[in-house]
């Protein structure tokens, strides 16, 4: 009896795959979900395959993307397809193992491989599913790609500076390796160090974090000076910042992206998460959404 409701992947031509690979590309939601399979991504001929990318891009639709395979090979010649559309993330199979390749899109969820799909087209399903695919995308890591990706506005790893006892946390934005190229460490750490030095408040700061950035090459710093909060200490520390263009304070640039403010966000939630002050700056750096990070060290290129 139960017979009747009871679907199986089906044989399907390589036409149908594109038209469910193509309908995606239009998704109402603007965004698409796929665990891949590696075994796939030659799935179509090139022209195809990039045209379908190219709709992606017109439409403005994201795609996020999960893979067993620790390392993605060049797929793409468009690269405003890779670098405005697609972000990527590693997960062992040992953790969650991809066995048949899985679309997510708007209300439908479609399950196939290189000759067989299925299609089920339910509200509740397609969002349990979505839900399912960002738990899993929490846990992964960057994968290894052999082609040129930049994400905007990644930051590298932070950097830890000291100066008369203070600790500078830096976070360097992945366009500052232009504006800072061919500074040795010491170099860039007395570079800062004698930016922040040109301001004696920061001798009452109890901790400053600052962002490396760069504007039409020049070197650019945001100085965010953190002070104890002798007004409510229930809403955390007091903070001041400044904006440096060439070690000269400049007033007519904004102070903050929003990818600065998240990366505060997540530096404010570990202090209080910290049992003092001191726990926080002698612990690990926050745990970053791998959309802002990297994962490099800034001298490591």
């Amino acid at each position: 009896m139960l017979d009747k409701f009871t679907t199986t992947l089906k044989d399907a031509e390589i036409s149908d795959l594109y038209d469910i690979s193509l309908a995606s590309s239009a998704a109402r939601d603007k965004e698409a979900f796929i665990f891949e399979k590696s075994d796939m991504s030659a799935l179509f001929d090139q022209n195809r395959a990039e045209e379908i990318r190219k709709n992606f891009l017109e439409n403005g639709v994201k795609v996020k993307q999960i893979s067993n395979s620790p390392t993605i090979p060049k797929f793409s010649e468009n690269s405003d397809f890779i670098n405005q559309v697609m972000t990527f993330r590693y997960i062992p199979s040992s953790v969650y193992e991809i066995n048949h390749e899985v679309l997510v899109f708007d209300d439908t969820v479609a399950v196939y491989n290189s000759s067989q799909m299925m299609i089920i087209q339910d509200p509740a399903f397609a969002k349990n599913h979505k839900q399912l695919f960002q738990a899993i995308w929490d846990l992964g890591h960057s994968p290894k790609l052999e082609f040129d990706y930049k994400p905007n506005h990644s930051f590298y790893n932070n950097l830890n500076f000291f100066l008369d006892g203070i600790q500078i946390i830096v976070w360097p934005d992945a366009d500052a390796k232009v504006a800072y190229a061919g500074m040795a460490p010491t170099d860039l750490e007395a570079y800062i160090l004698d930016v922040i030095k040109s301001d004696t408040d920061y001798k009452t700061a109890s901790y400053i974090i600052v962002f490396m950035w760069s504007f039409d090459g020049d070197r650019m710093l945001d100085v965010w000076m953190f002070n104890d909060n002798h007004v409510d200490d229930r809403s955390g520390p007091l903070g001041d910042a400044k904006v440096y263009r060439e070690g000269k304070i400049v007033k007519d640039l904004g102070i903050a992206s929003g990818n600065t403010l998240l990366v505060l966000g997540y530096e404010e939630k570990l202090r209080r998460q910290s049992s003092t002050l001191k726990t926080y700056l002698d612990g690990p750096p926050p745990k970053l959404p791998l959309e802002i990070l990297n994962e490099k060290d800034f001298f490591s290129e």
